[in-house]
């Protein structure tokens, strides 16, 4: 098995009336790193291309990647020849590497935009290298620049940076310095395709964690009513945990607490998201082991919930009273 490492630059529209919604960044240079399990570079992959939809880059594409109109008219390719290239170069057996979690959605886009089938079948899992320094790091969910991480390691900064081959080269040689025995199985995973239907939903489990995809829902509503997305089980052995805070929301995530008698306390997070295509909605619920500090933190934002809506019930009444 081989290391793809990835990166993208795209364009857009000018105006957000002017966007395409089904392609609102237009890939404009593929850059690729292989590497064999060792992390040995390869080989490495360029091609410019030509753009169809925003034919003419925007400003701010130019000041960062440096390319021109003209750059891309003579020297890019289109984007159907570019990506058959590039699959054909990547072989069969391999996992991608990229900086942020952008670049694949934004790849499986233009894509479809294309009518390009996509090898690959789900749930497409990744490295995300900025979040595996992060870890390393014990930075949490602070996410440093890509420089900012090649002058920590000390990388000669010889080549442009917001050049895709340049940018997955740099990539190529942190991922080369992380423990990757150690944190290469917090892989991430992709949500441009979701499951399709209750039997291809999947939870995986990580070291510390487990982490659940539901399928799409038309409604948010129906995603928080569903059973199983409201499920409480130990991220461990799999049982049902003992509800001691029930799912309460404050408005951005769902939260509830729950014990299994082997493994303790665990927390529990649902995060609703919109899909891609933004036609529906999805669930990712997170189950977490849980020390008597972050138990403290649910139930005082439980606490302070309550006291806002006892809070707005007494204004509302107040008001009432004075009509």
């Amino acid at each position: 098995m081989n290391y793809i490492v990835l990166d993208l630059e795209w364009n857009q529209a000018a105006y957000k009336t002017d966007e395409e919604i089904d392609i609102p960044f237009e890939i404009i240079e593929i850059g690729a790193v292989k590497l064999n399990r060792k992390a040995e570079i390869l080989d490495s992959f360029q091609e410019l291309i030509r753009p169809q939809v925003y034919p003419f880059l925007l400003r701010r594409t130019k000041q960062l990647t440096g390319w021109t109109d003209r750059d891309l008219d003579e020297r890019g390719i289109y984007f159907e020849d570019a990506i058959e290239k590039f699959l054909k170069w990547c072989g069969r057996d391999y996992v991608f590497c990229v900086w942020g979690g952008s670049d694949l959605t934004q790849l499986e886009r233009n894509m479809s935009y294309y009518n390009i089938r996509v090898p690959w079948k789900y749930p497409l899992k990744y490295l995300d290298v900025q979040k595996l320094f992060a870890l390393e790091m014990r930075e949490g969910k602070t996410r440093r620049p890509l420089e900012a991480v090649v002058e920590h390691y000390g990388i000669p900064a010889d080549r442009p940076f917001h050049h895709a081959l340049d940018d997955a080269t740099y990539t190529a040689k942190i991922f080369q310095k992380l423990d990757r025995a150690e944190y290469e199985s917090y892989y991430s995973v992709d949500y441009y395709r979701l499951p399709k239907n209750r039997f291809e939903e999947v939870t995986f489990h990580f070291k510390t964690y487990s982490k659940f995809v539901s399928r799409k829902f038309n409604l948010k509503e129906e995603v928080i009513r569903d059973l199983r997305v409201r499920e409480l089980r130990c991220r461990i052995c799999g049982r049902k945990l003992h509800r001691e805070v029930n799912w309460f929301t404050d408005g951005h995530s769902y939260f509830a607490l729950g014990t299994c008698r082997e493994h303790g306390k665990m927390r529990g997070r649902i995060r609703i998201r919109m899909t891609e295509n933004q036609e529906g909605y999805f669930a990712i619920r997170t189950i977490k082991n849980c020390n008597s500090e972050e138990e403290k933190k649910i139930l005082d934002k439980q606490d302070n919930l309550r006291a806002r809506r006892r809070e707005r019930r007494q204004r509302g009444k107040g008001t009432e009273e004075k009509e």
